[in-house]
């Protein structure tokens, strides 16, 4: 019977706990490099697993945005909206910068004029955290 909990424990862990913690961040950070000619974010997970993630070309990028999305709620339940921070590349193309979303408006309009102050002021290499 012992075994038969471990083994239930164990299958939880699986399934929960492990693809739970490789998949939030505790940290992302995006690095900008125009002599290289990339924009990466890089991620720390609760495990303290370190992964790159390609968004965007440097010289593609267009402008910095965001992407509202409203959510709706029921009889029990209010809705939201929640943001989400981009780059628009030259062929209108939508590059989601950070995986986590913005619940705020002006959270995410500081971190959208920060990347555009870079962007602008020309500077070879930048970085921007969440």
């Amino acid at each position: 019977m012992k075994g038969f909990y471990f083994l239930i424990a164990a299958a939880i862990i699986l399934i929960i706990v492990l693809p739970a913690g490789l998949t939030n961040y505790k940290s992302e950070t995006l690095f900008c490099s125009k002599p290289q000619n990339e924009c990466h974010v890089e991620r720390i997970n609760l495990f303290g697993i370190k992964s790159r993630k390609k968004i965007i070309k440097y010289s593609d990028i267009k402008t910095v945005s965001y992407i509202r999305q409203k959510i709706k709620g029921n009889l029990y339940a209010r809705g939201y909206t929640d943001y989400q921070l981009i780059f628009i590349s030259k062929n209108n193309a939508r590059k989601i910068i950070f995986s986590e979303i913005y619940f705020e408006y002006p959270q995410i309009a500081r971190k959208i004029r920060e990347i555009r102050h870079e962007l602008k002021k020309g500077t070879e290499n930048f970085t921007i955290s969440k």
